[in-house]
This record gives C-alpha cells, structure tokens and sequence, in this order.
C-alpha cells in the first residue's frame, strides 16, 4: 500500500464517529482530491455509519484523486459501515491519476464490518488514466465475525461536457447504499454471491451510461469478504 493512502487511512482511523450523509460539488483548481468515508463504533453492541459523496470539477493541469471507505469492528457485537461515492470530472489534465479502496476489518465477537467505494472518474478523449481499485476484508483474532469490501471504479471518456444530473447523482449514491446493504449478510458465501449478482452493480453501469452518454466505458469491480 503507498505512503499516501497509509496516511489518507490514518486519518479515517482518528476521525470521531459520525454518522450520516455529506453530499456536495466542488470545483477545485489542480489539487490531490481526496474524499474518505470511515465508520469505527467504539461500544459494545454500538453501530457506526458513515455515507460521504463529493463531486468535483478538477481544471488544472494536475489531478490526483483518492477514494476511501474504511469500515471497522473491534468491539463485541457492533456494527460499522462506510460507504464512499465520488464523481470526478477531469478537464485539463493529460495524465491523471485514480485511487478507489475499500477497507473492512473485524476483530471481536459477533461483530460486522462493511465498506463500500464507488468512484466514477470522467475523462476527455486522448486523456491518459493510471487508474488503481481495490479492495480489502480482514477478520483477526474473532468470533462470529464478518467483514465485506467492495470497490466499484468506473472511467467514462466522453467527447461533449457531459456530467450528472442532480437526479442521477442521488441514484448513484442510492446505489452505492443499496450494494452496502446487500452486503450485510452473516454468512460470507451470500455475501460473496450479493455482490457478485447484485443489481446494484449493474445499475450504477446503466446509469454511467445513461447520464453521460460516453465513448467508452472501463468498469473494475473488486470483492473482498472475510
């Protein structure tokens, strides 16, 4: 794992519990575009959620954008779910870079860990993507514990300033928090088989292909569960 998101994960890990949804657009100039969802319930018995979306015009030269959802349990019988979604719309870069990574782990008793990272990266035509997705589940020293990852990475090359509705950009974020649920299965081979034949999945591909009407599509799905 690079120095950078060691340190974007650091961060997750010391953020206070908060749960709820933040959901806004920005418009930044050449920057790092990082966005981190992080669940970590600290009692016993507790649950922690995290939902965060960001969509973000990037106009310089340079682009870098991470996406992170971090689920943790390590307290007996609770619950933590993070699930990330970032848009990012790539105007001037010729040589951008893409990080989407979802982290779960469990370490207790009867507990549940579950993440979700959906990052949708929208490029011109003659754009060049080094594009990273990800995903890790981790069950340590536990009983009757789970933990499921998903990252979902979509990059979309459209050749007209094609971007997402408001409606679209809510069913995106509907989507992500519907494959989140599926997930919440205890047992590891019906969750395996939930994100494997969700329609979430599915839906987010014809919704990327609806709103931005692209030349090309490239979607990386990876699935970790423990």
């Amino acid at each position: 794992m690079s120095r950078r998101f060691e340190v974007i994960l650091v961060i997750a890990s010391l953020l206070a519990s908060a749960t709820g949804t933040a959901s806004m657009v920005t418009f930044r100039k050449g920057q790092d575009l990082d966005l981190v969802a992080s669940a970590n319930p600290g009692t016993p018995g507790g649950s922690d959620t995290d939902r965060t979306a960001m969509v973000e015009r990037a106009r310089g030269k340079r682009v870098q954008a991470d996406a992170v959802a971090s689920a943790s349990a390590t307290c007996d019988g609770c619950r933590g779910t993070a699930a990330a979604v970032q848009v990012v719309y790539v105007n001037k870069a010729k040589k951008p870079t893409a990080d989407n990574l979802a982290n779960a782990w469990s370490s207790c008793s009867n507990c549940r860990a579950t993440s979700v990272s959906v990052q949708v990266v929208v490029i011109r035509p003659g754009t060049t993507l080094a594009a990273r997705n990800r995903a890790f589940a981790v069950n340590a020293a536990c009983s009757g514990c789970t933990s499921a990852a998903v990252a979902v990475q979509f990059v979309v090359v459209t050749s007209k300033h094609r971007a997402f509705s408001r409606q679209g950009r809510q069913q995106l974020e509907a989507l992500a928090n519907e494959l989140q649920a599926q997930l919440s299965s205890r047992t590891k081979a019906d969750r395996l088989a939930a994100a494997k034949n969700t329609p979430a999945s599915s839906g987010i591909d014809a919704l990327v292909r609806k709103e931005l009407k692209p030349v090309s599509v490239t979607p990386k799905v990876t699935i970790e569960t423990g």
